[in-house]
């Protein structure tokens, strides 16, 4: 997937992930440089107070993106990720392990919900992915103010 795909706003709204346990809110936002690579800007509430995780994703030959924190916990951490599949406001990602998270998979959207007819598709394409199966019964909503 390209990065003029991947840029702009996505919502977690469903995930494997079990960091979303203990945090609302989440989202991304990606936004490309003029090397090529994308900054990543992860939000979310934590207790009510704001969290923030800021990177740099670098596209990988054959596909998928190389994460690379910026500050000095993250630093040194890589993380692997690819968009296997995205529709109208949509997209399923899934993530390898990494030392501060197991491999896993979100769902995002352009909005904090996703509609019923996005739901559908979503669950259509995660039915037709065999890489997204092992995640399945671990997903669960993150929580969204509003929702």
């Amino acid at each position: 997937m390209t990065e003029a795909v991947v840029t702009g706003t996505w919502f977690v709204v469903r995930t494997s992930l079990p960091l979303w346990r203990t945090r609302d809110n989440p989202s991304v936002t990606y936004a490309p440089l003029p090397d090529g690579r994308v900054v990543d800007t992860v939000r979310f509430t934590r207790r009510g107070r704001p969290g923030l995780i800021i990177g740099l994703d670098s596209s990988q030959p054959g596909g998928g993106w190389a994460w690379r924190g910026v500050s000095l916990l993250t630093r040194f951490t890589v993380s692997r990720w690819q968009v296997l599949a995205a529709g109208d406001g949509w997209a399923v990602t899934v993530f390898e392990r990494t030392p501060f998270t197991p491999a896993g998979l979100d769902v995002y959207a352009r909005t904090p919900s996703l509609s019923a007819a996005q739901a559908q598709e979503v669950e259509a394409a995660l039915d037709g992915l065999a890489v997204a199966q092992p995640f399945r019964a671990a997903m669960f909503s993150p929580r969204h103010d509003g929702r």
